[in-house]
């Protein structure tokens, strides 16, 4: 698998601080200072409970964005393990065959009535379709009908058919710019329904090498959201909700986030 703290989130905070005080003008506040190392009468800290109920308004605000995303693309986000045939292992000095797993992410889009995951080409490349386990967001496991793959831009679409599926809305790409806010949702680590938030970091990456993989065609996405291994496949979402990107591959030295993420743009597919 390719995939992968976010460094431009402690900066996102600490603006969105600025701006949940700036509403308020001064005589709004409690008078005189008060030191976290000094004694606060009861009257004091209610006074500062209230100016902070105030002020944290307008980071509700800004989190009910993240929320309502989450909730509206979550169900549509699913688990993938793939089995990708045996391979040779050493146990007590005898040679026997290992069965051995990918494991990924992908979201489900709806066409002319149908369903598919779309997910990387990397998660599946190895397996047939019966060796693939397409998990939903309720628990429910389906196998797909078909696959369909292509190694020159790691894209990979999966068949599904199954009752009460949600479909996620695709976006526009070409729209984002650097700077805009999204949000990756996939299962790092096998953890599934995880939400990572940051920026769109760069546009137009290109010739990059991403593991074994040569790929032909590459147009990445940047971002610093958090992506680790198991993100794989998973959509990268903008704050309207719609699927813009599918995370592929991180940049790390550790094998894990590094704030460096790369993501195929939804208008490649």
């Amino acid at each position: 698998r390719m995939p992968t703290p976010i460094r431009s989130t402690a900066l996102l905070f600490a603006f969105l601080l600025v701006a949940a005080c700036a509403p308020y003008s001064t005589a709004e506040e409690p008078e005189g200072t008060f030191q976290p190392t000094t004694w606060q009468s009861p009257e004091q800290r209610s006074e500062l409970y209230r100016v902070l109920e105030q002020n944290a308004k307008v980071l509700e605000a800004q989190s009910a964005v993240l929320k309502a995303v989450s909730s509206l693309v979550g169900p549509a986000v699913v688990h993938i393990e793939a089995d990708s045939g045996p391979r040779p292992s050493l146990q007590l000095g005898n040679r026997k065959q290992q069965q051995t797993e990918e494991a990924g992410s992908g979201v489900l889009i709806e066409y002319h009535g149908n369903f598919y995951v779309l997910t990387n080409r990397h998660v599946v490349r190895n397996s047939l379709a019966d060796g693939i386990r397409i998990y939903l967001w309720d628990g429910r496991m389906v196998k797909p009908t078909r696959v369909l793959g292509d190694d020159d831009s790691d894209i990979a679409v999966l068949a599904v058919s199954a009752t009460r599926l949600t479909a996620a809305t695709l976006g526009d790409s070409d729209k984002l710019e650097i700077g805009d806010f999204v949000l990756a949702i996939g299962s790092p680590f096998g953890l599934s329904q995880s939400v990572t938030f940051g920026i769109v970091s760069a546009k137009g990456r290109r010739d990059l090498r991403l593991g074994d993989a040569q790929l032909r065609f590459q147009d990445f996405l940047q971002t610093d959201a958090a992506i680790n291994p198991g993100n794989s496949g998973g959509p990268l979402v903008n704050l309207r909700g719609e699927i813009v990107a599918i995370n592929t591959a991180i940049a790390s030295a550790s094998g894990g986030n590094e704030g460096i993420g790369f993501a195929i743009p939804i208008n490649m597919f």
